[in-house]
C-alpha cells in the first residue's frame, strides 16, 4: 500500500476559511512549487505522513499553509 495526498489526486477537496475575512480560499498547490523557478517540475519531495499546500484568499489575498494529511490507497 501507499501513502497518497487525497488533494493532490482529487480524491478530496479542502475548503478552507480565511482567517482574515472568512472568505473561501484556493488551493494553490504544494509548498515545493514555490521554491524556485525550476521546483515545479522536480519530482515531488514531501514528508511520508502529509503534504504541505499553499491556500489563498480571493478576497483579501491572505497566504496560509495547510498540512494535509496523507490517506492510504
Amino acid at each position: 500500500m501507499e501513502k497518497v495526498c487525497p488533494v493532490c489526486n482529487n480524491l478530496e477537496r479542502k475548503v478552507c476559511k480565511c482567517e482574515k475575512c472568512s472568505d473561501i480560499m484556493t488551493d494553490k498547490g504544494i509548498i515545493q512549487e514555490y521554491f524556485d523557478d525550476y521546483s515545479a517540475n522536480m519530482e515531488i519531495n514531501d514528508h511520508d505522513k502529509f503534504c504541505v499546500h499553499i491556500y489563498q484568499c480571493s478576497n483579501c489575498n491572505f497566504y496560509r499553509r495547510i498540512t494535509i494529511n496523507k490517506i492510504l490507497i
